[in-house]
């Protein structure tokens, strides 16, 4: 039986990414202590097997065709986001993490592009693989959840929500990623693809994984799906009521399943079956304390290094008066780490990409509906909306979420692949550059990270300061 991806220029990439999207949240190989490490080994993983396809021919060419359609102004900013992360990098006290932290945010730069052009020359197979990958992804956590705390039920343990379900650590997976696949997990109900009797399913899965989020009750997450639901509406011609009442029936019955939830919990005496009762997911005034305390560090840094900021990845190497190895906050955290110049350029690149989802939603929704594309930029704003105050694309599974996303968007808006040149100079050295950036920049990755996992084992697990941002140690810097 062929497969119905056999010829597609870009079906090996896209299977490794749909594989992620389904694994990614539920499965650790153990390659280190720490779960959060084990965590950014599977993303590199990921983008080591897809990276890899820059070799094979018609992949390095439609990524060059691409780059060479794209504007000056896109162009621009990338290179000043690279080579001002480079710069920062020779000036910083870290140089091995500044370089993993520009070699990974070329790597995400070139999935982006990877699944913009698979998304543009196979939609209709693309756009279902990630789609069930992403449902998929979902039913997996929510099956762990109520498989865990069903089997602790039976056998009369307390079930705690440090370890073993929160262990890998609250809001740096359950609020940081469904920021960004809440509203994705709704799309099998969108479409008239899916056969009635699985709907059912699909709102039970949704509803499940909204309950997850209302048990976690992270306030970011909240107001982006305010932030979401007032502003796709707006951009969506037709049809958006229809879109919204789905969205808020699965929120609605998230809710329904949490209160019920809470209501068997309050049987047991011991309020540790309570993740309310729990820091670890409580949100409390010490958050935003903690929080403002962040933003005026990352803003003293930017006053006493605006150049170049103190080094990609190296805010937590610095002396400030709280725990987290980053400032919670997407915006500080780039124009303190890359410096105002590269900083701005990376953040005028989401900018755009953002302006780019909503026209192209409006202009797409004019003579169709479109809930897919309705619901995408829904969960990119979510998930943008989120890294204001939790700063979660510093995360694996986020930073790939949100690429995957973006790409998918930009995708959908993209052309046909236009006829190149492929004997014209110009085209000749964007190609191989392409290639030998991608590859270099897999390189790098594969090599500190190798470094870093013999080292990570011989350190002890009480090491204090532990806190993540490329890895999960932070604040340690000799390596």
């Amino acid at each position: 039986m062929k497969s119905p991806f056999q010829g597609s220029t870009f079906a090996l990439p896209v299977l490794c990414i749909g594989a992620y999207l389904i694994f990614a949240s539920v499965w650790m190989p153990g390659l280190v202590p720490r779960l959060y490490d084990d965590a950014r080994y599977v993303e590199l993983g990921m983008l080591v097997l897809v990276l890899i396809q820059l070799l094979r021919p018609p992949v390095a060419d439609a990524l060059a065709a691409a780059w060479q359609r794209q504007s000056s102004m896109t162009k621009c900013l990338l290179v000043v986001l690279v080579f001002g992360g480079l710069a920062s990098t020779a000036m910083s006290r870290a140089p091995k993490l500044g370089l993993l932290e520009v070699s990974l945010a070329v790597q995400l730069m070139f999935l982006f592009g990877i699944v913009a052009c698979a998304v543009r020359d196979a939609r209709i197979l693309t756009e279902a693989l990630l789609i069930v990958s992403l449902f998929s992804g979902a039913a997996l956590c929510v099956l762990k959840f109520w498989a865990v705390y069903g089997s602790y039920a039976l056998e009369g343990k307390l079930f705690s929500w440090v370890s073993p379900f929160l262990e890998f650590a609250n809001v740096r997976f359950f609020s940081q990623v469904q920021a960004y696949t809440l509203f994705p997990v709704v799309i099998p109900l969108l479409v008239p693809e899916t056969q009635k009797r699985w709907r059912p399913l699909v709102l039970f899965i949704a509803a499940n994984f909204w309950a997850l989020q209302c048990m976690v009750g992270t306030r970011a997450v909240w107001a982006g799906l305010i932030v979401a639901l007032v502003t796709v509406p707006v951009f969506l011609r037709k049809k958006r009521f229809s879109w919204l009442r789905w969205h808020i029936t699965a929120v609605a019955l998230g809710v329904v399943i949490y209160a019920i939830f809470t209501y068997l919990n309050s049987f047991y005496p011991d309020s540790a079956l309570d993740p309310t009762s729990n820091t670890v997911v409580r949100p409390d005034h010490r958050s935003i304390d903690e929080r403002v305390a962040l933003a005026h560090a990352a803003i003293d840094t930017i006053r006493e290094h605006p150049l170049l900021g103190i080094g990609p990845g190296q805010f937590g190497l610095q002396a400030y008066d709280a725990n987290p190895a980053h400032p919670h906050s997407v915006p500080l955290q780039l124009l303190s780490e890359y410096g105002l110049l590269a900083g701005t350029a990376g953040l005028l690149l989401v900018a755009f990409i953002v302006v780019f989802a909503l026209r192209n939603l409006r202009s797409r929704s004019m003579t169709t509906p479109d809930p897919v594309g309705a619901t995408l930029v829904a969960a990119l704003l979510m998930g943008l909306t989120d890294s204001l105050f939790s700063g979660n694309l510093i995360m694996p599974q986020s930073q790939v979420l949100f690429v995957v996303i973006a790409g998918w968007i930009v995708g959908r808006g993209l052309p046909s692949q236009p006829s190149v040149n492929i004997k014209k100079a110009s085209y000749r050295v964007t190609r191989t550059s392409l290639v030998c950036i991608g590859i270099l920049a897999t390189g790098v990755t594969i090599i500190f990270a190798l470094e870093y996992l013999f080292l990570v084992r011989e350190i002890p697990l009480r090491l204090l300061r532990w806190n993540p941002h490329f890895w999960q140690y932070g604040h340690f810097y000799i390596w």
